[in-house]
């Protein structure tokens, strides 16, 4: 026979694990709700992209930039690669490039350095020495620029002989890394190339990139000087200057 007392310890033994139980669910729920608070700001600016420029790939001189789509009667803008796949938004040429000073290299950024670490690039499309509509003008690369993984726009350059290393969805530095050197033995198509020099183009993959507003024809530029913006915030469709 189980005495009153061993009845009252056993139902006592009951209450605590059952206290024991609810308190351990309500601790999980809480590392829970904290584990998502903690994520939050991360996926939030995962999803917001950045300001990302890219600067110029060489020395020399900014030509005409544009779209002879969007300009009736071409001029004054610049045409655009008829193979870049897909279309670009706008493209520039850049000429004047001192001799011996040949590599072309690319560089991107995010415009908070503190996120820079989060900005990658990838090898997206290779023409071998057919960048020109009716064949020839050097060969045609196009860079991914890419935040958290995600692509958010293109680079193309074109009239290089590019680096024979390079793979089609093979990384490349964002910063400084070797697309190619200055073709400057082109024979064929005079109507697509004129001289040594880099044809130029981005493209955003939301809304439109646009070129840096303050350069007019003739600027000379540095390495990395800034070209103009891949990501945000213009939204007009076609090509133009940045706000």
């Amino acid at each position: 026979m189980v005495s009153r007392t061993s009845r009252q310890g056993t139902a006592a033994h009951r209450r605590a694990q059952a206290a024991f139980r609810a308190v351990g669910v309500i601790l999980a729920t809480a590392m829970v709700m904290v584990g998502l608070q903690a994520a939050a700001p991360r996926n939030a600016a995962a999803t917001t992209t950045p300001a990302i420029w890219v600067g110029s790939p060489i020395r020399g001189t900014w030509g005409v930039p544009g779209d002879t789509s969007t300009t009736p009667g071409c001029c004054p803008a610049h045409h655009m690669l008829f193979k870049a796949s897909p279309r670009n938004d706008w493209s520039v040429d850049l000429s004047s490039i001192p001799s011996g000073d040949d590599r072309v290299l690319l560089y991107a950024a995010p415009s908070d350095g503190r996120l820079a670490s989060r900005v990658s690039a990838r090898v997206l499309q290779l023409i071998d020495d057919n960048a020109c509509r009716y064949g020839g003008g050097g060969d045609l690369v196009t860079v991914g620029i890419y935040f958290d993984n995600v692509l958010r726009g293109r680079v193309t350059f074109a009239h290089v002989a590019r680096n024979p290393a390079l793979r089609v969805n093979g990384t490349i530095s964002r910063w400084g890394g070797w697309i190619g050197n200055v073709d400057r033995g082109i024979r064929r198509d005079p109507a697509c190339w004129t001289g040594p020099h880099v044809h130029f183009e981005m493209r955003a993959e939301r809304e439109y990139s646009c070129w840096n507003k303050g350069l007019r024809t003739g600027n000379g530029l540095s390495r990395s000087n800034f070209l103009g913006f891949i990501t945000g915030p213009t939204t007009a469709r076609s090509s133009q200057r940045c706000p």
